[in-house]
């Protein structure tokens, strides 16, 4: 049994949150590997991203080592790095803390936007079944001028993930599986406006005002994924794997508030085919995973020309040395992503970067995310 506690922070800088990319999309957890690799891992996912990217992948798992219980508390922060001690710059010094750092974070806000989602996440991964809970929150401001200009969000969101995988096909050299999800949602949210930043700044409220009311209109969501996963072995040399895959993400995913005409909160409906190949190797007495991944995100937007071809594309690399260091690449949009981790059998650490595009073609409105990353497992 194996449990693993994870502490990440992510820096993320761009021209706008407001894109044609739902803002809900952003506040979703990712895993490091996800980031390190350019988020191309349809076809070869891990951990949670079982339950998150393809939950045809418990019983098509990679041949290696596989934690059964996964426990994390990750924070996201959205913001450019170089602005980290500005932001904190005398807050502790002052009563309205809050209101002292969005006045630190005036730059930054009239820009690129600044926010923050704190969450927690566990899950249960089986052999062909998987479960997790996940508690995010979420903030985001953007505008100007400031304050009245801004405008932004707040919210909270629980979830239970579930998942099921079924082998339909078992051969010498073919395997393939179905499988299936839901991820059954509660969301409280509000939008706030320049009045409610320029009261903050004031001091004429504080958090408790500004989330008055929020618990009395909870917004439901049931998405449901479902993928498939083919997996031929020993293609190219004994252990080798190539890795087809599909899916089909967030149907019925808007949140509603149930027998109220309140306008729903938009999920992103996205079809994606992942192609990978899983390369075992050895270097001397060193053993060396190599794991190659491509996919096309969101076709369905793509044939509905709501986005070009090149934004829909992802490549990742990743290198995997004794399964004690990993290193990863890709790209994502066009735009590069890089990381590493070492994992100590009981601590980790790692570090990964990439660029997404939130507009509609690549250059239009490209997000920078800085992913650090803590593990402890016991």
């Amino acid at each position: 049994m194996r449990f693993s506690v994870v502490i990440l922070m992510l820096f993320v800088a761009s021209s706008s949150l407001w894109g044609n990319e739902s803002i809900l999309s952003f506040a979703e957890p990712s895993s490091l590997r996800y980031t390190g690799m350019g988020g191309a891992i349809t076809a070869v996912p891990e951990g949670l991203d079982m339950l998150l990217h393809n939950p045809a992948a418990f019983t098509e798992s990679l041949p290696r080592r596989r934690d059964k219980f996964i426990l994390s508390i990750p924070v996201q922060l959205y913001f450019k790095p170089q602005y980290l001690f500005p932001i904190l710059k005398d807050v502790w010094d002052v009563e309205n803390q809050l209101g002292q750092m969005l006045l630190n974070a005036k730059d930054l806000i009239t820009s690129s936007g600044i926010g923050a989602t704190p969450y927690l996440s566990m899950g249960y991964l089986g052999r062909s079944w998987g479960m997790g809970l996940l508690f995010t929150t979420s903030a985001f401001l953007q505008g100007k001028p400031f304050p009245l200009g801004v405008e932004g969000y707040v919210m909270g969101n629980l979830s239970i993930p579930l998942a099921y995988s079924l082998r339909v096909v078992e051969g010498r050299l073919v395997d393939v599986s179905v499988g299936a999800g839901l991820r059954p949602s509660v969301a409280l949210y509000k939008m706030l406006d320049g009045s409610d930043v320029d009261a903050i700044v004031a001091g004429r409220t504080d958090v408790d005002d500004l989330l008055d009311g929020i618990l009395t209109t909870p917004y439901l969501s049931i998405p449901a994924d479902l993928g498939i996963l083919m997996v031929g072995h020993d293609l190219l040399y004994d252990g080798s794997q190539l890795r087809l895959a599909a899916t089909l993400k967030n149907l019925f995913g808007d949140y509603f508030v149930p027998g109220q005409s309140i306008e729903p909160l938009p999920r992103e409906l996205s079809f994606n085919l992942g192609v990978g190949l899983f390369l075992p190797m050895q270097i001397g007495r060193l053993p060396l995973d190599v794991v190659v991944s491509a996919e096309t995100k969101s076709l369905n937007q793509l044939l509905s020309d709501s986005q070009t071809f090149f934004k829909s594309l992802a490549f990742g690399l990743e290198l995997a040395v004794a399964d004690f260091i990993r290193f990863w690449g890709g790209l994502s949009s066009g735009y590069p992503a890089v990381g590493g981790e070492v994992d100590l059998g009981f601590f980790s650490l790692g570090a990964a970067w990439q660029t997404i595009e939130s507009g509609r073609y690549v250059g239009d409105n490209p997000l920078s995310i800085f992913h650090l990353g803590i593990s402890l497992e016991f």
